[in-house]
């Protein structure tokens, strides 16, 4: 795994030949690693490939609080919830659900919370595990929280964990592993890993390096083209 600085260092050594590189902002040389290892790992897990491997997953802590029955909508029954004060960072969407892989309390040997998708919410009430937690995502990113057992209410703090599509988004959250623990940002560009597995890296790093140098080319081909077309008409 490599850091977010030997990323960019690697392309712009790759492409010094052909481009100039104070051309390059290093924002987009990551932009276009995020865009790539978006792909790949889509595919991989959209597969249930790669599942429980630890080097693509990050995790962050956020507060939660009880919010009235308007933010209830369909729930049956319901007067309050309990929602995340803050949107996660968008997660990777695959092909049935997204890219969360745990939501939980953030006492490190305590069980998961059941993460379902929004349309499963209405059928909680007469489960026969009504009593649990159930965690889910809605269209504004918030996590929200429902169950029976009104001792939920009781909840500070949770940790999400998945894949998600910017990794530095998590750069904005201060709480990686506790609510208060604000000490560090939950990715240092400086200090944290990308979170992308070895020969990733080095598959996206080529396939950028050519990108760049072929779209620098382009301008200088199309005008050998039309030349061309221009001498094949005399």
């Amino acid at each position: 795994m490599s850091k977010v600085n030997e990323l960019t260092y690697d392309v712009r050594e790759a492409i010094k030949e052909f481009i100039d590189d104070t051309e390059l902002d290093d924002r987009y040389i990551i932009y276009l690693y995020n865009i790539k290892r978006a792909k790949y790992l889509r595919q991989d897990l959209n597969n249930y490939l790669r599942t429980n491997d630890n080097s693509i997953l990050q995790t962050l802590c956020l507060e939660v609080e009880k919010v009235s029955e308007d933010e209830c909508g369909f729930i049956t029954d319901c007067k309050y919830i309990m929602r995340t004060k803050q949107p996660i960072p968008t997660p990777l969407e695959l092909h049935t659900k997204v890219a969360i892989t745990k939501v939980k309390p953030t006492n490190k040997t305590s069980i998961p919370f059941n993460f379902i998708t929004k349309d499963k919410v209405p059928y909680i009430s007469g489960s026969m595990f009504s009593s649990s937690i159930y965690a889910f995502l809605d269209n504004d990113n918030y996590i929200y929280l429902v169950s029976n057992n009104n001792s939920y209410f009781l909840l500070e703090c949770i940790s999400v964990t998945g894949v998600f599509e910017d990794p530095l988004e998590l750069s904005n959250y201060s709480n990686c592993c506790g609510c208060t623990s604000t000490d560090s940002t939950c990715f240092d560009i400086d200090a944290t890993e990308y979170p992308l597995q070895p020969h990733y890296v080095d598959l996206i790093r080529k396939e950028i390096v050519n990108d760049l140098i072929f779209t620098k080319n382009i301008p200088e081909d199309r005008e050998n083209n039309s030349t061309d077309e221009e001498i094949q008409r005399r």
